[in-house]
């Protein structure tokens, strides 16, 4: 029986403003870079950031501008990606709604603090049972550490749990992995990810697929029969 469900964050529960790049972009000109060009220096320490091993956003900054070698304003552009958080007012009810029946949470590769202010933001404090971010874990997916803090915290078995996510190579084949059922997302805007997707989609096969998020009430109350 299913007592658990789990989103992801980025593209499944949440997204951004499509002037957010926009918005980077103005914030970067004065240092020679656009979002595009700057992302490369930003991805790889984002990631150490979300993982926990860069431990705050003022030392992020530091080694950004270290590596950069110009002072990037990186608060500001933190400050610019968490305001520019986009939650539909269709994914609170539909989280609503399962609340009715199940636990429900939010499982991220992020940054704790950015996700904790996003859903002060948007005054949804009390939506989620459970809000596991790697920062806080100190373990991305597919590390299974992540998924492990996630049933712990709800104290549920893998089997009674339920992933939705938009990625499947990082986010829902580890998940199965663990005996957690998964629902892949399969959103029409694709990131750099869709590749790589596309090839791991002819070995592996999540538990049910979706086009809109309002889909997951009638898929999880399929599983549950």
């Amino acid at each position: 029986m299913i007592k658990a469900i789990y989103f992801d964050w980025g593209h499944t529960f949440a997204t951004f403003f499509e002037n957010r790049e926009q918005k980077l972009d103005q914030i970067l000109k004065p240092f020679g870079f656009n979002w595009w060009t700057f992302n490369h220096f930003w991805r790889g320490f984002y990631i150490l950031r979300s993982s926990g091993k860069i431990e705050s956003d003022k030392e992020l900054e530091i080694f950004i501008r270290r590596v950069a070698q110009k002072d990037i304003p990186v608060q500001k552009i933190t400050e610019t990606t968490i305001k520019n958080h986009f939650i539909s007012t269709k994914h609170i009810e539909i989280v609503k709604k399962l609340k009715k029946k199940y636990k429900v949470g939010i499982l991220s590769n992020n940054v704790q603090e950015w996700v904790d202010k996003v859903i002060q933001n948007c005054k949804i404090e009390k939506l989620f049972d459970a809000v596991i971010v790697s920062s806080k874990v100190k373990a991305r997916k597919p590390n299974a550490k992540i998924y492990y803090e996630a049933i712990k915290k709800l104290s549920v078995k893998p089997e009674e749990t339920i992933f939705v996510a938009d990625e499947i190579a990082e986010d829902l084949v580890a998940a199965s992995g663990l005996g957690i059922k998964t629902i892949w997302f399969n959103m029409s805007q694709k990131g750099s990810w869709e590749e790589d997707d596309r090839n791991i989609l002819k070995i592996y096969k999540p538990n049910a697929s979706i086009k809109n998020l309002k889909e997951v009430i009638n898929v999880v109350k399929a599983m549950n029969k």
